[in-house]
C-alpha cells in the first residue's frame, strides 16, 4: 500500500509540473503579448492593427508571431491577413454560388 501511495504522489507532482509547463507556454504565446507586440509596430494602419487580431485566434499563430524576427514578422502578418481575407471572400462567393 505504501508503494502505491508514493507511486500516485510522484504522479501528482508530475502532473503539476506538465501543468504549469503548459501555463507558461500559453502565457509566453498569449492573444495580450502578440497585442502588446503589435502596439509597438508602426508599419501598419488602424484597420490592420484591428484585422491581425483575428490571426491571434490560433495558437501557432501566436507562436509564430512572438517567434519570428522584426522583419519577418511583419511580413508574415500580412500574409496571414491577407490569407484571411481571401478564405473569407472565398467563402462568400461559395454561398451566393450555392444560394444562386
Amino acid at each position: 500500500m505504501e508503494k502505491y501511495i508514493e507511486l500516485r504522489h510522484k504522479q501528482a507532482e508530475e502532473e503539476m509540473v506538465r501543468e504549469k509547463e503548459a501555463t507558461k507556454q500559453v502565457d509566453e504565446f498569449s492573444i495580450k503579448k502578440c497585442i502588446d507586440v503589435l502596439s509597438t509596430m508602426n508599419e501598419l494602419s488602424p484597420e490592420e492593427n484591428a484585422r491581425a487580431f483575428s490571426v491571434f485566434k490560433d495558437a501557432q499563430n501566436r507562436e509564430i508571431f512572438i517567434s519570428a524576427n522584426p522583419t519577418a514578422r511583419i511580413l508574415w502578418l500580412k500574409l496571414q491577413m491577407a490569407r484571411l481575407i481571401y478564405m473569407r471572400l472565398g467563402a462568400f462567393v461559395s454561398l451566393i454560388l450555392f444560394v444562386s
